[in-house]
């Protein structure tokens, strides 16, 4: 029941296509407990998110719903670092592979969009804990905005091919269509 619930609230605030896999976390984040939000993360995968070398490999959304708090560049690159680290690091652990380097995230102000408060334009250079361990560059646009007094929400568009991709109208498309809305 709770799990159909949480399934719901994703579809509901991300209306991804049908074939997009979801999957939703409470904060703290188990492999991130470094960011410091109180509330739950909601991913929609695009299906080719596993095939690495397409254009469309490594494509998904990510939508944090928390508790309300001042959000800054700084603040993007440091919680995309400490997420990435522990996310990749973790993979990698469990597939006995080597972790190489630290993430490094770069965030820049980008225009504002429709229904959003902020935007930020980001590169995030990692490397893939969920293949090879190689080194993977992902450009990303994230987007802030508070839902009432007592919520916000970070929405994170992010993939391997470059913002100027053809994946990146789907992932606009989904952007723009999540909402404001409470999770069930």
């Amino acid at each position: 029941m709770i799990a159909s619930l949480v399934v719901a609230a994703a579809a509901t605030l991300i209306p991804a296509p049908d074939d997009w896999r979801r999957e939703s976390f409470d904060f703290p984040l188990q492999f991130a407990p470094g960011i410091p939000y109180h509330g739950t993360e909601y991913l929609r995968f695009n299906p080719e998110w596993d095939k690495f070398a397409d254009e469309a490999g490594f494509s998904y959304v990510v939508l944090w719903d928390v508790k309300a708090v001042p959000v800054e560049p700084p603040d993007i690159e440091d919680h995309l670092e400490v997420y990435f680290n522990g996310l990749m690091g973790n993979v990698a652990r469990a597939r006995n592979l080597d972790s190489p380097a630290k993430s490094v995230v770069a965030a820049h102000p980008m225009a504002a969009l429709r229904d959003w408060e902020q935007g930020f334009g980001v590169e995030i250079r990692t490397f893939n804990g969920f293949s090879k361990g190689e080194p993977l560059l992902l450009y990303g646009e994230v987007t802030q905005r508070n839902c009432g007094k007592e919520r916000m929400q970070i929405f994170f568009a992010l993939s391997k091919s470059r913002r100027d991709k053809p994946i990146w109208n789907s992932l606009r498309k989904v952007r723009g269509a999540t909402s404001c809305q409470a999770a069930a």
